[in-house]
């Protein structure tokens, strides 16, 4: 009995992964232009601060794997 025939993962294509990529950059870029907004109404919020920062690595992140993704 084959293992492949057990257990089938059936994955993305390379067209949903860019399209994931792309749309978790926006978000990133949604979570910063909100932690900007509201860490100019409220002086020094935690919850502004934490946004701007998980946008920041977001945008990072799915930034490179779009620049692997089209390099190979």
């Amino acid at each position: 009995m084959q293992i492949d025939s057990v257990f089938q993962v059936s994955t993305l294509g390379a067209e949903s992964f860019i399209t994931l990529s792309i749309v978790n950059v926006t978000i990133g870029l949604c979570l910063i232009i909100f932690g900007l907004v509201r860490q100019k109404k409220l002086k020094r919020s935690t919850f502004a601060t934490g946004c701007i920062v998980l946008g920041t690595l977001t945008i990072i992140s799915h930034t490179i794997q779009l620049v692997i993704r089209m390099l190979t």
